[in-house]
């Protein structure tokens, strides 16, 4: 500082006094954080280092010299010349009051003035005291939205002494638990809630839990207690869950009544959920793991070809991989009882949104319905009296084997009618004659090759399909039948008229078309049949 610094505040003849005072003085305005600048006659002369730092300004220059009014917002203006005014003598101050002070850079400051009357250089001159308000006024406006917050949440907000008293209570507060905020203030948390209540306790258990509390007129609240601790004291959140409660309870308890099973499985296939029906139809219990351990679990699962359904086949599996909801039938063996059964069952996704997302698995024991269809299937495409594929099938499995692009052997198709059947039924009647019938497929099937496939067209014809043709089966048939039938205490001999057709890998014949070739060769191949009877 100049030497008329020196005489900036205080009194003119300050000249006079100690050269020893007027430096600390020098020094606590150099590094005083408060701005301090000095104007006279409306034009900045001095403005200290906190000062150039707030106006980011980088050397004197930028400030000294120009007016007052530059760095003042002019909103801020006239308030600064009334306050200034006011000040008739020397070493008067004016009250602090806000100010909107501007940057070199545009910058927008609030802050905290105080000016005061001087002298400088012998001619009068205003001291102004600038404290920046920023951070303040923030802080203001954050305790003003929390104070807000507080007010108008939802949850209750409890403010409790450190000695347990309830030392603030929100209108949430007074919603949630029906007690007006006169009726708790300097009372203890646990009248309040209506039940005892420790935060400190509610700390030591990780600073939160659901609790059971109650409300003025008696009745229980499910409540969701954050702790958290103060200088003073605790604060309490406390979110009612008594309606998400209820709805719970109720989708629970319809759930449970549910006679279809659901369970809800994690991404492990750890079981996080099953109702009644599914506990008891299963065997399974909450928390049992399911994936990878197919050997422990209470019931064994296979398809709908009787073969086990490899684990990443499961409905399950391949909804909890694609993501996409999958249906299908499955077979239950339960290890208790050895007990067979049938369920269709669907699997969704819970919630897909989440990285290691749920599988719900909802299903219903159709036994009775699936047995029924099945026994209907095969009334439609098997012979009632033999239990043998009839014509429709027999047509679809050769179409099949014909359609089948690797096959490399040729196929025999044989047709087989057995002679002179009639007169077994006008001699000894239909009841033996089905007996007849039903002996003579059992030797068909076992006179050919395992993976041969024997049928019954009508009457006393069979055909029969061999896919690695081998050139012996009809004489292999034959042998088959030469050995009498036993049948109501009668020894019958069975003859059979064969027609044989090979079907070679390029065969381009339809499966009607080899089964008529059969036929007719058949009749080409019919002698004039004996049968012979003893009593």
């Amino acid at each position: 500082m100049e030497s008329g610094e020196r005489n900036s505040v205080g009194d003119p003849d300050s000249r006079a006094a100690s050269p020893g005072l007027a430096d600390r003085y020098r020094v606590l305005v150099e590094h005083s954080p408060d701005a301090i600048g000095v104007h006279r006659r409306g034009v900045m002369v001095y403005l200290n280092p906190a000062g150039m730092k707030y106006l980011r300004a980088r050397s004197a220059a930028d400030v000294i010299g120009r007016p007052i009014t530059a760095f003042i917002a002019p909103e801020s203006v006239g308030p600064m010349l009334e306050r200034i005014a006011a000040l008739d003598r020397h070493g008067t101050a004016s009250a602090a009051s806000e100010a909107t002070v501007l940057a070199l850079d545009g910058t927008v400051l609030t802050m905290e003035a105080v000016s005061v009357r001087t002298v400088w250089n012998g001619e009068p001159a205003y001291q102004v005291i600038l404290r920046d308000l920023t951070e303040h006024k923030a802080a203001q406006r954050a305790l003003q939205k929390q104070a807000a917050l507080v007010e108008h949440v939802s949850d209750a907000i409890i403010g409790v002494s450190a000695d347990g008293l309830v030392s603030s209570w929100n209108p949430a507060a007074e919603s949630v638990y029906g007690r007006p905020a006169e009726d708790v203030l300097g009372r203890s948390v646990s009248h309040a809630v209506g039940v005892p209540c420790d935060p400190a306790a509610i700390l030591g258990l990780g600073g939160r839990l659901c609790e059971s509390h109650r409300h003025a007129d008696g009745s229980a609240l499910a409540v969701m207690v954050s702790a958290a601790q103060m200088p003073d004291g605790y604060v309490l959140v406390c979110a009612d869950q008594s309606a998400v409660r209820r709805v719970e309870e109720h989708f629970t308890a319809v759930v449970e009544s549910l006679e279809a099973g659901v369970v809800v499985l994690d991404h492990s296939g750890r079981i996080e959920s099953a109702n009644l029906a599914a506990k008891t139809i299963l065997d399974i219990q909450v928390g049992m793991a399911t994936a990878g351990q197919a050997s422990v679990l209470p019931f064994r699962v296979y398809g709908t070809d009787e073969g086990p359904i490899e684990p990443d086949e499961h409905p399950v599996a391949v909804t909890s991989k694609t993501g996409q909801p999958c249906q299908a039938v499955i077979g239950i063996e339960r290890r208790r009882d050895g007990r067979h059964f049938w369920l269709s069952l669907t699997a969704t996704m819970l919630n897909a949104s989440d990285p290691t997302p749920s599988v719900v698995a909802t299903f219903v024991d159709i036994t009775d319905t699936y047995r029924m269809s099945m026994k209907l299937e095969h009334a439609a495409t098997h012979d009632d009296l033999t239990g043998l594929p009839n014509r429709p099938l027999i047509l679809a499995r050769l179409d099949e084997q014909l359609a089948e692009s690797d096959r490399e052997d040729s196929m025999a198709v044989l047709f087989i009618d057995l002679d002179n059947f009639k007169t077994i039924n006008d001699l000894y009647g239909h009841t033996v004659g089905d007996a007849v019938l039903g002996v003579v497929a059992d030797r068909l099937t076992r006179a050919l090759p395992a993976e041969a496939f024997v049928g019954r067209i009508g009457g006393d014809e069979f055909v029969a399909v061999v896919s690695h043709c081998v050139g012996t089966e009809a004489d292999d048939v034959r042998a088959e039948l030469a050995t009498p039938i036993t049948v109501a205490g009668r020894v019958l001999t069975v003859t059979a008229s064969i027609g044989g057709v090979t079907v070679d890998r390029d065969d381009t014949r339809s499966a009607l078309d080899i089964l008529d070739d059969a036929d007719h060769e058949m009749y080409q191949a019919k002698p004039i049949t004996q049968y012979t009877s003893h009593s």
